[in-house]
C-alpha cells in the first residue's frame, strides 16, 4: 500500500519537472538556463562530468524511493517527498539538459566544420561553392556560440570559436569577392585594364564588401597614406588625453614643397595641423605628425587594429626636397584596408572618430569622389584623395538609403580623374539599383 501511495505522488512531481524542462529546452543551439521556480535554487556540489550528473540523478531518485515514509504510520495518508531533495533533483535534471544541449551544439559545430573543410578541398571558385563554404563556417561558429557559459564545454567552445572565426573571416572574404563580378566591367571602362584598377566598396554597418584587386597594394599609396597617419594621431591624442588645441612646432627638417599654409619654424594647434594634412593634403603637416606620433608607434597602432599590409615607413616628399629623417622603404596600403579604416571611422568605433569625420568632410579636393557621386542618389559624407606619378585614387564615404558606404578606388600609373569619377558613379548607381 505504501508503494502505491508513493507512485501516485511521483508522477505529479515528475510532471512538474518535465514541464519545467520542456519550457526550458528549445531546439538545438538554444540550451535551457539553469533555473528553478524557487527563490534560491539549491547549490549543487562541484561536478566535472556528465557521468557524475547521471550518478547524482540516479542517487537522488533512489533516495526519494527510500524516503517513502507515511505520516503517523497512516498508510492511507498522502506521501509528500522532501522538498529540498526534489529541488536538487530538478536542478540536476535541468543541468543535464543544459549539458546535453551543449554537447549537441558542440558535435554539430565539429560536423559543420568538417563539411566546410571538405567543401574547400573541392572548391571550384564558383559563387555557389563560396556561399556553401561561408554558410558552413558561419553555422559552425553560431553553434559554438550557443554552448552555455556554465557548461563543461564552454572553455573548449571559446577556444574553438577563436579558431573557427579565422576560417570564417577567410570564407567571408572569398564569398564577398565571388559576388564582386560587376566590378570588373566597370574597371574595364577605365581603359586601363582591370589589373591596374583597385576597388573596394563596403556597407559600413554589416561590413559586407565587394572588391577587385583589393588586397593587392597599388603602385603607391600617395596621399592616401594620410588616413592611417590621422588614425594614429587620434589614437595618441585620446589615449594620452591630449587637447587638440595643444600647440606643436613645425620643425624645419620637415620641409618639402607644399601649397598649404603650414609654415616650418611656426607653431600651430594640433587640430589645425591634422586638418591641414587632410583638407589641404599638406605634406609638411603629415611629416610633422609622423614625428609627433613616431613611425614605430604608428605601425604598432595599425598592427593592433588588424591591418597587416598598411605601414608608414617614410615621410612624404614634394617635387624634390626630402625631409630630414625621411625613413627607409616605401609606404604601403591596399584598398581593402583603406576602406576598412574608413568604415571603422564612420561607424565611430574608436574615440576621436567623430573628429576624423569632421576632418574628412573638410577635404578641399572634390574633383574625384564628390564629383563622381553627382547624378546619383548617394550623398557625399567625406573623402581623402591622393595622387603622385605612380597612382591616383580616393576613398570616399557616402550615404544611400540611410546607410553608410565607403568606396576606395586607385588607378596604377594613371592620372585619369574622369575614370575615377565614372567608376565611383557606376558603383553608387549599381548599389542603388541592384544592391551591393
Amino acid at each position: 500500500m505504501r508503494r502505491v501511495a508513493y507512485l501516485l505522488v511521483i508522477p505529479v512531481v515528475a510532471v512538474g519537472i518535465a514541464a519545467g524542462l520542456a519550457a526550458a529546452n528549445p531546439p538545438l543551439a538554444l540550451a535551457p538556463p539553469i533555473e528553478t521556480p524557487y527563490d534560491e535554487p539549491p547549490e549543487l556540489p562541484a561536478i566535472e562530468s556528465m557521468e557524475q550528473l547521471y550518478q547524482m540523478r540516479d542517487r537522488l531518485q533512489a533516495d526519494l524511493d527510500r524516503s517513502s515514509v507515511f505520516p503517523d504510520g497512516n498508510e492511507a495518508g498522502i506521501f509528500s517527498p522532501p522538498t529540498e531533495m526534489l529541488q536538487t533533483l530538478q536542478a540536476v535534471e535541468i543541468r543535464i539538459q543544459v549539458e546535453e544541449a551543449a554537447k549537441q551544439n558542440w558535435d554539430q559545430a565539429i560536423r559543420l566544420a568538417t563539411q566546410a573543410v571538405e567543401a574547400q578541398k573541392q572548391s571550384d571558385g564558383s559563387l555557389e561553392r563560396a556561399e556553401k563554404i561561408y554558410s558552413l563556417w558561419n553555422d559552425a561558429v553560431s553553434s559554438l556560440q550557443s554552448v552555455p557559459e556554465q557548461s563543461f564545454l564552454s572553455e573548449n567552445a571559446r577556444a574553438k570559436i577563436e579558431e573557427y572565426e579565422g576560417y570564417l573571416k577567410f570564407a567571408s572574404y572569398s564569398y564577398d569577392t565571388a559576388r564582386s563580378d560587376y566590378l570588373e566591367p566597370i574597371a574595364e571602362k577605365t581603359g586601363l585594364g582591370s589589373d591596374r584598377v583597385h576597388i573596394t566598396v563596403c556597407r559600413a554597418a554589416s561590413r559586407e564588401c565587394r572588391r577587385l584587386n583589393g588586397s593587392a597594394p597599388p603602385a603607391s599609396p600617395a596621399s592616401l597614406i594620410k588616413v592611417p597617419v590621422a588614425i594614429a594621431v587620434m589614437e595618441k591624442v585620446t589615449s594620452e588625453n591630449i587637447d587638440l588645441d595643444t600647440p606643436i612646432p613645425i620643425n624645419r627638417g620637415n620641409y618639402t614643397e607644399d601649397a598649404s599654409d603650414v609654415w616650418v619654424g611656426s607653431e600651430y594647434p594640433l587640430r589645425r595641423v591634422l586638418l591641414r594634412m587632410i583638407e589641404h593634403s599638406s605634406n609638411i603637416a603629415t611629416n610633422q605628425l609622423i614625428d609627433y606620433v613616431g613611425r614605430d608607434r604608428i605601425n604598432q597602432i595599425l598592427s593592433d587594429r588588424g591591418y597587416q599590409v598598411t605601414r608608414v615607413n617614410t615621410k612624404l616628399v614634394g617635387e624634390s626636397t626630402y625631409p630630414a629623417n625621411a625613413g627607409v622603404g616605401p609606404n604601403q596600403i591596399n584598398t581593402d584596408e583603406l576602406t576598412e579604416m574608413m568604415v571603422s571611422i564612420y561607424n565611430r568605433e574608436h574615440p576621436g572618430d567623430e573628429e576624423l569625420i569632421k576632418t574628412l568632410m573638410s577635404q578641399d579636393d572634390l574633383v574625384l569622389g564628390h564629383q563622381g557621386l553627382r547624378n546619383s542618389k548617394a550623398f557625399w559624407m567625406g573623402e581623402k584623395t591622393g595622387q603622385n606619378s605612380k597612382a591616383l585614387g580616393t576613398t570616399v564615404a557616402f550615404m544611400l538609403d540611410d546607410e553608410y558606404y565607403v568606396v576606395s578606388v586607385v588607378l596604377d600609373y594613371s592620372g585619369n580623374e574622369r575614370a575615377i569619377r565614372e567608376t565611383i558613379n557606376a558603383i553608387a548607381n549599381h548599389i542603388d539599383q541592384r544592391g551591393l
